[in-house]
């Protein structure tokens, strides 16, 4: 499961324009980049498709430079991707080798598709829902583009947490899904690590108001020395349908979650190296992506929870048992 594979080609030509004054300074260094997409996976959805048209990146200098993502097998010119299949460790490119000056991008902005080209299809209800981005725009955090004096090519990826970043609109998914920008993040593969492991399946319905079927869960939380009351679940206090109820005080949310499957195995993929604490769940089902859930606990049953030391370009497997 090594997310440090060579990924296929999808095509050769992208389009590189700057906008504003672009400097012709001889010491402008320059690096070869690629931009792929992954995702961690999301309840009860069968297919999450998004339809990628560019990359917006502006430069800490005040340029900004707009990417065109790689033809498709068919000529068209944008990616549609369904995000379910490229989970955990999986990646699809969409921007091969491409020049861009080296230096701090202060933001990334992903361009999609307008109209239907954007769909969720649901597995409880059978029915395919229309996917809205607002603005047709995910504006995304930064990044650093590192200079090389060879031909290697930095490869960054953009990783959909979407048990974060998918939002139901109205009851049972009958008005459709938002995605947004929280819970997706730019990784620098050079700088990340995998994890993957196995939970026990006796632990399924071992803890407190466990179902033995639904709610297995995983949680990754950054750092390590953390106390149990204060790893909460996934929540948005900046959604604008939060309803104000916050969780204790400095409390932390997870860097992200995975569903396990019912063969007890789960895998994080594209995740920064550094230290982690890692907690299993049996009472997750219900994990709302914009508010705070006091019911749910993490870990649960409550001895499940460990530190971690995730190291650069390394796998780490780390399983679960009682």
């Amino acid at each position: 499961m090594s997310i440090y594979k060579t990924l296929p080609v999808l095509a050769v030509a992208t389009l590189l324009s700057a906008c504003g004054s672009d400097s012709s300074n001889d010491s402008t260094q320059y690096a070869k980049v690629s931009f792929s997409v992954s995702d961690a996976p999301v309840d009860t959805m069968s297919e999450v498709v998004v339809a990628f048209d560019k990359l917006e990146l502006k430069h800490k200098n005040g340029n900004t430079y707009l990417i065109e993502v790689d033809k498709d097998d068919e000529g068209n010119e944008y990616q549609q991707i369904d995000l379910l299949d490229y989970q955990g460790t999986d990646a699809a490119l969409i921007i091969t080798e491409h020049t861009l000056p080296a230096g701090v991008y202060k933001e990334m902005i992903v361009h999609t598709k307008a109209g239907d080209m954007n769909w969720v299809k649901d597995d409880e209800t059978s029915g395919e829902y229309d996917l809205k981005i607002p603005s047709n725009k995910l504006k995304l955090g930064g990044f650093e583009v590192i200079p090389e004096d060879d031909n290697t090519v930095q490869g960054f990826t953009i990783e959909f947490d979407l048990r974060q970043s998918l939002v139901e609109r109205g009851n049972a998914g009958k008005n459709g899904y938002n995605l947004k920008p929280h819970g997706v993040k730019i990784v620098d593969n050079r700088e990340a690590a995998s994890l993957w492991g196995r939970v026990a399946l006796d632990l399924f319905d071992a803890g407190e108001g466990c179902d033995y079927d639904t709610g297995n869960f995983v949680y990754l939380y950054p750092a390590h020395g953390l106390d149990n009351y204060l790893l909460v679940d996934n929540h948005d206090p900046f959604d604008v349908d939060f309803d104000g109820n916050y969780p204790p005080e400095s409390s932390i949310s997870p860097y992200a979650s995975a569903p396990v499957d019912q063969d007890g195995d789960y895998a994080f993929g594209f995740i920064p190296a550094g230290d982690y604490t890692v907690a299993f769940t049996c009472n997750a089902v219900d994990d709302d992506p914009v508010q705070y859930d006091s019911d749910i606990k993490i870990a649960n049953p409550e001895t499940q929870r460990f530190e971690i030391t995730l190291d650069k370009m390394q796998e780490k497997i780390f399983d679960f048992s009682l």
